[in-house]
């Protein structure tokens, strides 16, 4: 299990759409947008299926950048914890 949260950086113009994308996507949940910032939530099986979703976010027309917040992730019994400051 992989969980992480970013902040998605767009055009302001675009915000809407790009959040309306980051909704559609399996996983993802965007809980927060204002100002051309998103806050997007990624409920993922595995850590590759949670990097392939943020290189697909990072293609998503609009995107400036995508930084990562913070990520848990557990694999049989272990677990793991990251966090940046943004």
């Amino acid at each position: 299990m992989s969980i992480c949260s970013l902040v998605v950086y767009t055009n302001p113009e675009k915000m809407e759409a790009v959040k309306a994308d980051i909704e559609k996507r399996e996983g993802c949940e965007a809980p927060a947008a204002e100002n051309g910032k998103i806050v997007v939530v990624i409920d993922t099986p595995s850590r590759d299926v949670m990097s392939q979703t943020i290189m697909d976010l990072n293609n998503i027309p609009g995107v400036i950048n995508v930084a990562l917040i913070y990520e848990y992730f557990e694999d049989g019994g272990q677990s793991e914890t990251v966090s940046q400051k943004a």
